[in-house]
């Protein structure tokens, strides 16, 4: 029973966006066991959880969260500076934050790394339809295609302003 109780204490919830929680769930796999979701040792994602990982206080309750996740062991990799998942196994709302930022720029890249591959191919596909496809890749219920396409433009625009036209009589 002692071994089941230390292998629960290894997820932790956090409360994000809930399409970058859909993004996440449906890009990692989960474990089953516990519901959280795995991360590689590859990810940034890994290493931004490793460094907000803190022990709990005593007078703290676990907050409700919309993603579980399956706290990072770097067992052995670094001996010394080693944070047991089962003792540091909270992450406050500020951590929260710095996560779902680092969660947002992954979303972000891969949305407009897929969308500039269809324009440099020269637009074999219209951006509605490879929204529709990343939108049903990655089992998107809680954002609207307008709003990626939207978010899409605004960085199109960051990267490559249009110039004005100059006037000429």
């Amino acid at each position: 029973m002692e071994k089941k109780k230390r292998y629960l204490k290894k997820v932790t919830s956090i409360k994000i966006e809930p399409y970058l929680a859909e993004y996440v769930l449906a890009k990692f796999p989960v474990d089953h066991k516990t519901g959280g979701v795995k991360i590689p040792s590859s990810s940034d994602l890994y290493f931004a959880i490793w460094e907000l990982m803190s022990k709990p206080r005593h007078d703290q309750d676990d907050a409700d969260g919309n993603l579980m996740i399956s706290l990072p062991c770097r067992r052995g990799y670094d001996s010394i500076a080693w944070k047991d998942p089962a003792y540091y196994n909270h992450l406050s709302r500020s951590a929260a934050k710095s996560i779902e930022n680092v969660i947002r720029l992954m979303f972000n890249f891969e949305l407009h790394r897929v969308l500039l591959e269809n324009e440099e191919f020269g637009h074999e596909r219209r951006n509605q339809d490879v929204i529709y496809d990343f939108i049903r890749e990655y089992n998107l219920k809680s954002i609207t295609p307008d709003a990626l396409l939207k978010n899409y433009y605004r960085y199109r625009n960051r990267i490559r302003p249009k110039k004005t036209r100059k006037y000429k009589k």
